[in-house]
């Protein structure tokens, strides 16, 4: 029409590109199937694809396909003319064309499968997928991680997965590029968490429109020709987390632990040391703990806080997996240590310090320096790898020693559901991991058992 102007983004009418006299540039009419289509070294025709789908004719003739992901393909008119694609993808119009139809067939592969999986964003990069799974906001704000594990991801992001995808489209990346960022990790151990940030890489690749291929997790560690450490062997019947009862310290091997430590800050340490081993707190619940979480008429502690430290900060936050517990401890260790007096004097002791300033926070095991102090710093942090027995003895684990799997003392004997003992006997053998008045948490003691554990290496 006069006077209009022509849209940039409308099919142009016109070839570009004119058709020569005669034949066409491959000695064929548009629209013919010569006996070289499809074959390997033909020129300009990867594997003789085609365009399938719906068939119409479209104005002036033409022949127009309809895809089923929603492709509109223009056929070529005649001879020299291109094939046209038209496509709507996230909200924009986009288009591509080719000289023959198998061309054009391969140049759609890429975007069918965009289109098939809804996924819009799998022309960014991969890194732009590692700053979308690192971001807080893909998360729900009842959900977000630790401080803890978002720094471990982020270091493995940066360490293993950005070298090899940083710089590729997220529609090139394969299943190969993925078993490279984990064979990028040098040990077997490291190896599973890369796997495992791999596995949560591609999921959320996949729910944020990424990736759509999820064969990409299915990857593990080899070894190529590395040295690897014999699978271990348990016991029939046991899960991979049973702890050998030799492997636990002993009521003896606490007691001689705790007087080597007994000069050492005014018997702090040593109180720490029997804390530790008889309520089954982690270094950083012991680094937070305050005077007001103890309850030494209950002999009860509430563990609704710990300390982390992330790139050489602390921080605290709530305890582990976010779920606050009661621990419980005697009023006497199995040596006859008297365990509930000695808190009870030192949670006296750090409530007066907090009153008169000293201690602002009220820290049951304040660091030398005051505050929590780090994990090298802190008053936990300095017992915190001396678990052996001085010597390097083995410790023999007993039915009344400290321990279960997690550190704590044994169980006392199964009470019935709904139930709670209360630790009130001064003999009582041990308490429970956590323990509340609605449930029943205790378990049968085990058998007792002699076996040794190899000593810890020498520094």
């Amino acid at each position: 029409m006069p006077g209009r102007e022509r849209s940039d983004s409308m099919i142009p009418t016109k070839s570009p590109q004119p058709a020569p006299a005669g034949h066409g540039r491959h000695g064929r009419t548009a629209g013919s199937r010569g006996p070289d289509r499809g074959r390997p070294g033909a020129r300009g025709r990867p594997g003789g694809k085609v365009v399938s789908g719906v068939t119409r004719a479209g104005p002036q003739g033409r022949r127009v396909i309809e895809t089923p992901e929603g492709v509109t393909v223009y056929a070529a008119r005649r001879e020299g003319d291109r094939w046209r694609a038209v496509w709507y993808e996230d909200g924009e119009r986009r288009q591509c064309q080719a000289a023959t139809e198998d061309r054009l067939a391969a140049r759609l592969e890429k975007v069918a499968v965009r289109l098939a999986a809804d996924a819009p964003n799998m022309l960014r990069t991969g890194d732009e997928l590692i700053a979308c799974y690192l971001s807080g906001d893909r998360l729900p704000a009842e959900r977000q991680w630790s401080r803890k594990h978002a720094e471990t991801q982020r270091y493995l992001c940066e360490r293993f997965a950005r070298p090899v995808l940083g710089d590729l489209a997220c529609q090139d990346v394969r299943v190969a590029d993925m078993q490279a960022v984990v064979n990028a990790a040098p040990t077997a151990k490291e190896g599973r968490r890369v796997r495992a940030m791999v596995s949560a890489l591609t999921g959320a690749g996949i729910t944020g429109g990424y990736l759509a291929n999820p064969r990409l997790k299915q990857v593990h560690w080899q070894a190529k020709g590395r040295t690897v450490a014999p699978p271990r062997t348990v016991p029939a019947g046991e899960s991979v987390l049973f702890v050998d009862p030799g492997d636990i310290p002993a009521a003896e091997g606490v007691a001689r632990l705790g007087q080597a430590l007994a000069a050492l800050r005014r018997g702090l340490y040593e109180l720490m040391v029997q804390f530790a081993a008889y309520t089954g707190l982690r270094w950083g619940e012991l680094a937070a703990l305050t005077a007001a979480q103890v309850s030494p008429e209950a002999r009860a502690v509430a563990v609704d806080r710990k300390v982390i430290e992330v790139r050489g900060r602390l921080y605290v936050e709530a305890p582990k997996n976010r779920k606050w517990r009661q621990a419980v401890y005697p009023s006497q260790t199995p040596r006859g240590w008297p365990l509930a007096e000695t808190v009870a004097a030192r949670v006296a002791a750090a409530s007066a310090e907090q009153a008169a300033g000293a201690n602002p926070l009220g820290l049951v095991f304040p660091a030398p320096a005051g505050g929590t102090g780090g994990r090298r710093t802190s008053a936990a942090g300095c017992c915190r790898t001396a678990t052996w027995p001085p010597g390097g003895a083995p410790p023999t684990a007993r039915a009344g020693g400290p321990g279960t799997a997690c550190g704590t003392f044994f169980a006392p004997p199964r009470c019935s559901t709904g139930s709670w003992t209360s630790p009130t006997s001064r003999s009582w053998p041990g308490t429970p991991t956590t323990g509340s008045p609605g449930r029943c948490t205790s378990a049968a003691p085990r058998e007792p058992s002699t076996a040794p554990a190899p000593p810890p290496p020498a520094p």
